[in-house]
């Protein structure tokens, strides 16, 4: 918001001159409907591709909208409300969605503390007289709840992310680095996640949230949930400042340990930290610290120390080569901070790869570090971060997994073995939801129970070795559907959910098989159109994952002419692996 540094920026409005002119919007602007911004998005869709097929793939529903009578006074002196703010996301979001069905949409994409709860008029007014008129519901709320209430009644998810922005508000978004500031830095970043820290600016005696404890990704993580299922979240703009100091350094390394552990879906920052700063190095600990690509862990390890004002610890392992990855962020402003690491339900088999950035602003490798049964000791200098890499021992990830529903309500998994694997872990993941453990084997079989119709499953396996376990497999061909009146007998009347079933379960496979979901088209009565579609897109599936097409009883069917049978139905369901 440039009018905070900038005042005479071109937004209006100067000191006190505020107060006594009004200007004529049309001086300076042009008002343009919806279909000129889809006619934009046509325009981005014809030059680069569609977002399936390597175009623009992110839309934000505008940036900031609580802030527009603040940021952009000429052209809208009020403080825009609930109603104003839904129903352009809501015109925007279908024309985006109509135009690119692809696209990721974010939305809400609100500055701070404030107007996650107000709108932009209440806080124009001072006053919660918009949010009384909506129930009391808080605005973020509010909106995710009329999101969800659209894709009932039409169909449509016109918001794929929940974004919010966060910026600390007691001056840590700067370049102070006096040891007060630097401190309150450390401090900070638990707004993100400590559900026990009261925020220590003007937030901290704010109404509302016991404490105005902001817990951010936690609480953004249930709004979603609550009122919107399905959203991701994400966190679009922060900054902690002092980037080209080492505690701006030490903050962003915690901040993106933080995201992980926290389960943040996606994270922007404002803006790209100058070339070589500490800021930008605290990104290469992560995605780069050895110049040739080596990365921090994708798989999200439980980590804890005694106090992250002073330490930060965070694990995760690296699926490429299953190594255990461990970042400690020292924050503390002097003197070395000695560090025990233990580790459990983990086999190391050689020392642990030690990597270092501190106040000299270089990323170095130093001597590595050895385990002492399942305890590493080491020392850590004042404002460091320091990344250590544990290898262990290798399991080739299983192969050639399939699953087989054998009832309405059980699936049957088989995968081909692994050498040196004394067990299996099965993971499973239904209605596209996270892979979560479902089980154990001895074997390279697996039965799953209690499942339900109407759902799609997928499954991976990971072999294990004691405490050793190798990468989880791909999804291969593991796409199992529970169908509703399975099988289909011939003369079986086709209803609207068994072709709803069909959609989702072959989405499903062609996500497993790296391709982008089909859009599928047609009204709500039964096409020859929706059975076409269904094939085509099930073919295309089978072929990225290596299976053969099929061969379809009455292969070729005529639009408004070919009749839907339960044969056209049953021979998709089978070709769904």
């Amino acid at each position: 918001a440039d009018f905070m540094w900038r005042p005479d920026c071109g937004n209006g409005k100067s000191g006190a001159q505020r107060m006594r002119f009004v200007n004529d919007p049309a001086d300076t602007s042009a008002i343009y409907p919806a279909s000129h911004q889809a006619a934009w998005v046509q325009h981005l869709v014809d030059t680069w591709g569609s977002a399936a097929n390597g175009g623009v793939r992110y839309y934000s529903l505008d940036n900031e909208p609580s802030l527009w009578s603040f940021d952009h006074w000429d052209v809208h002196p009020s403080g825009a409300s609930y109603d104003e703010v839904w129903a352009k996301m809501a015109e925007y979001g279908a024309a985006i969605r109509a135009t690119d069905p692809g696209a990721v949409i974010t939305g809400i994409e609100e500055w701070g503390w404030s107007g996650y709860f107000m709108s932009g008029l209440d806080q124009e007014n001072g006053n919660n007289a918009d949010r009384n008129a909506h129930g009391g519901v808080g605005y973020v709320e509010w909106l995710l709840q009329q999101a969800r209430a659209y894709e009932l009644a039409h169909g449509i998810r016109i918001m794929d992310i929940a974004a919010l922005h966060f910026y600390p508000q007691n001056g840590e978004f700067s370049n102070d680095t006096s040891s007060s500031m630097q401190l309150f830095r450390n401090r900070s970043t638990r707004a993100l996640w400590d559900p026990n820290y009261v925020d220590e600016s003007w937030i901290g005696n704010t109404e509302g949230p016991p404490g105005a404890r902001v817990r951010l990704i936690p609480r953004l993580r249930e709004w979603a949930n609550t009122n919107y299922p399905g959203t991701q979240i994400a966190i679009t703009e922060y900054n902690w400042g002092a980037e080209n100091h080492i505690n701006g350094g030490t903050a962003q390394a915690d901040i993106l340990g933080i995201f992980g552990r926290e389960g943040l879906d996606m994270a922007t920052r404002w803006t790209t930290p100058p070339s070589q700063s500490p800021s930008y190095k605290a990104f290469r600990m992560y995605r780069n610290y050895d110049g040739n690509q080596s990365r921090f862990g994708d798989v999200s390890v439980s980590a804890s120390g005694p106090n992250p004002d002073n330490v930060s610890t965070f694990a995760a392992q690296r699926m490429s080569d299953n190594a255990l990855t461990v970042m400690i962020v020292a924050k503390v402003l002097s003197d070395t901070t000695p560090i025990t690491v233990n580790v459990a339900n983990f086999a190391p088999s050689g020392p642990a790869q030690r990597w270092q950035l501190d106040a000299g602003n270089a990323i170095t490798q130093l001597a590595n570090v050895s385990f002492a049964g399942s305890s590493l000791s080491l020392s850590v200098p004042a404002q460091s971060i320091t990344l250590l890499v544990i290898p262990t021992v290798a399991l080739a990830s299983p192969t050639a997994v399939v699953a087989t529903a054998s009832s309405t309500s059980t699936a049957t998994v088989t995968w081909s073995s692994v050498a040196g694997a004394t067990g299996y872990e099965i993971h499973r993941s239904s209605a596209s939801g996270p892979f979560t453990l479902r089980g154990t084997s001895a074997s390279t079989t697996f039965n799953d129970s209690s499942l339900s119709a109407n759902t799609t499953y997928l499954y991976k396996v990971r072999a294990t070795a004691g405490v050793a376990t190798s990468p989880l497999s791909a999804v291969d061909a593991a796409t199992t559907t529970i169908f509703t009146d399975d099988p289909l007998f011939v003369g079986t009347p086709i209803r609207n959910t068994h072709v709803t079933q069909l959609r989702t379960a072959v989405n499903a496979m062609r996500t497993a098989g790296g391709l982008a979901a089909a859009v599928f088209t047609g009204g709500t009565t039964i096409q020859a159109l929706h059975i076409t579609q269904l094939r085509t897109a099930l073919d295309q599936a089978r072929a990225a994952i290596g299976l053969s097409a099929l061969n379809y009883t009455d292969p070729t069917i005529t639009v408004g002419v070919t009749k839907v049978k339960a044969v056209h139905v049953s021979e998709v369901r089978a070709g769904v692996k």
